[in-house]
């Protein structure tokens, strides 16, 4: 396939969200269907670039020898593009229904959609400089939608988010340049290139990874960098599904997989003591996270308090520094994108419908919303690491993945994931059973007649429920798959 139609899935986004929020008389089902339609082809064009993959990079603006704007897709990215392409068809359907009686619906609807062109000028960016740019950009087209409501909650959070994502950049940035200056490249490479420095001492270069890895943590919820998370979650459903389950926090974990694996190299950070730092701070995160999602009794806030932790659940895997740490990472980087996309659309219905934000006052609601609580449990089951669904597939990959290197910090991830997976039964599972079996005197929906989500939510949520069950049952080809990426197969 030419090279040159990599720039669509990236421009596209733009063009079609400019064009239709410039049409004036167009009534509300033909801008959703323009909308759709921008998605939908944005989608098709990434999945036939997966499918007939360019074998040549596109580098349309040059600042120096190797510092310039260059796309490439290969199996890591195609990986992260096919995933988030697939999500954002459905997440439009649902942000349709969900925005019908919100104020500035086209405004919302137009960034929410070049949001999607920013996230695939992430996944096809053949060097740091590229992927740090659409970063860039992805925290600047995100900031509308976070601030949409325009309240004093909304600004607030739309600040701290502001103020953490470019803080965190800066940081990232030092890795940038040393490295680009020091290696004279920024290109992309399994294996890294990092040892191949001569001009500075390894300790440096751990230090500089460390950095860097805490630049881009910000967005994947490193502590102590995660608060921003929780206080987002004020959003609309369809931006706070958007920034916990596919584009932002994957963003940050899809930037630390490209420094450890495609700049660094794991084989140069195996066993040093940045490995070690990295390690012990993401098992923290997964704990501390998980604690607090117990105590939190907010519902959209207890499901980002388990995105951070889930987050670093990702992380646990890739900084093993191994293949199959790195492929562990990538299912259920896959895996709790399907999840969580659809807890948050369950509790963006159960808002939507009863205006019920807090988890006690959901006692009693499985019989009002049955089928939207049925996909809840489906959710609640797979973050806890059933089996039959697929979240117990990721876990079962990362705790083999940490087992297998034998060494101490790598049990202790074992002991991490097994301790989460029990706090996560009690803060997930907890909801479901107040929602189908409260306690009479607590029943807060004795007399509501059953009165479930409109179609257009529930479809893409029963969607996901249904991808969630068959990958826990049929997840051998995601793991093949991420083992392919991990070992430079694909």
């Amino acid at each position: 396939m030419n090279r040159f139609f990599m720039l669509f899935p990236v421009l596209l986004p733009f063009v079609g969200a400019i064009a239709v929020r410039k049409l004036k008389k167009i009534d509300t089902r033909t801008r959703n269907i323009l909308y759709e339609a921008v998605v939908v082809l944005t989608a098709a064009s990434v999945w036939a670039l997966i499918l007939d993959r360019p074998s040549e990079p596109l580098t349309f603006y040059s600042f120096t020898d190797y510092f310039s704007i260059t796309l490439r897709l290969d199996g890591f990215g195609s990986f992260f593009a096919g995933m988030s392409s697939t999500l954002w068809v459905f997440a439009m359907i649902y942000a349709f229904s969900y925005m019908a009686d919100e104020e500035r619906q086209n405004e919302f609807l137009g960034y929410y959609v070049m949001t999607f062109g920013v996230t695939m000028g992430i996944c096809f960016a053949g060097n740091m400089i590229t992927m740090f740019v659409f970063y860039e950009m992805l925290t600047l087209i995100t900031i509308p939608l976070v601030v949409h409501e325009y309240n004093h909650e909304s600004m607030y959070a739309g600040r701290k988010y502001a103020i953490f994502s470019f803080g965190g950049s800066a940081f990232a940035f030092i890795g940038v340049v040393v490295v680009g200056v020091f290696a004279n490249t920024t290109t992309f490479t399994l294996g890294g290139y990092a040892a191949t420095i001569s001009q500075i001492g390894r300790d440096l270069l751990y230090l500089i990874y460390v950095i860097t890895f805490f630049g881009f943590g910000v967005k994947s919820c490193v502590f102590p960098l995660h608060s921003w998370l929780p206080t987002a979650s004020v959003a609309p459903t369809p931006v706070t599904a958007l920034l916990h389950a596919v584009a932002v926090v994957k963003a940050g974990v899809f930037a630390i997989i490209r420094l450890t694996y495609y700049v660094f190299g794991a084989s140069f950070l195996n066993g040093s003591w940045a490995q070690t730092v990295v390690q012990i701070v993401v098992m923290f995160t997964v704990v501390y996270a998980a604690v607090k999602a117990v105590k939190e009794r907010h519902f959209k806030r207890r499901l980002a308090y388990s995105t951070v932790s889930n987050l670093s659940y990702i992380l646990i895997g890739v900084t093993l520094m191994t293949e199959a740490g790195m492929a562990a990472g990538l299912c259920h980087m896959l895996f709790h994108a399907i999840i969580k996309i659809s807890a948050f659309y369950c509790a963006g219905a159960v808002l939507k419908k009863t205006g019920r934000e807090y988890i006690w006052e959901l006692d009693g609601i499985g019989k009002v919303m049955p089928v939207t609580f049925a996909c809840f449990t489906a959710s609640a089951l797979s973050l806890t690491g059933i089996p039959m669904f697929c979240g117990f597939v990721s876990k079962w990959q990362l705790c083999t993945a940490a087992l297998s290197t034998g060494t101490p910090l790598g049990y202790a991830g074992v002991a991490v994931l097994i301790c989460s997976s029990f706090l996560c039964a009690l803060y997930m599972i907890n909801i479901v059973i107040r929602a189908f079996f409260p306690k009479r005197e607590r029943d807060h929906f004795t007399r509501h007649p059953r009165s479930d989500a409109p179609p257009a939510m529930l479809v893409p949520v029963c969607v996901f429920s249904a991808v969630n069950i068959f990958f826990g049952l049929y997840g051998q080809p995601v793991v093949d798959l991420a083992t392919k990426i991990a070992r430079g197969l694909f």
